[in-house]
């Protein structure tokens, strides 16, 4: 039998348990990390902020990579609908949300 490998459902359901677990893994750091971007953005008068201004000055590292993902999926952030090219080496130029203060 064929395995199915295009689902959106399951797809973002495995997405959501993925995000749960690493968040429940590292609530200390996440608290640290979204307090630095309260700070961040209200030092800065609202402008938006990236993760890469959230990482220079978060005094904490995650147990695991993928909780730096989790930071901004709180309801005190919003996505600006802007982006902006990550300058960490580890993210290769990618492109990241900037974010504000809702």
């Amino acid at each position: 039998m064929k395995q199915t490998i295009f689902n959106l459902d399951e797809a973002r359901q495995k997405r959501d348990q993925g995000i749960k677990q690493v968040s429940d893994n590292n609530e200390r750091f996440l608290d640290e990390a979204r307090k630095t971007a309260r700070c961040l953005l209200t030092a800065r008068y609202g402008a938006g902020i990236t993760m890469d201004d959230v990482r220079k000055h978060c005094p904490l590292e995650p147990l695991h990579p993928n909780a730096w993902g989790s930071v901004f999926r709180h309801d005190d952030f919003v996505f600006t609908g802007q982006y902006r090219q990550s300058k960490a080496v580890s993210r290769r130029g990618g492109m990241q949300r900037v974010w504000r203060l809702r």
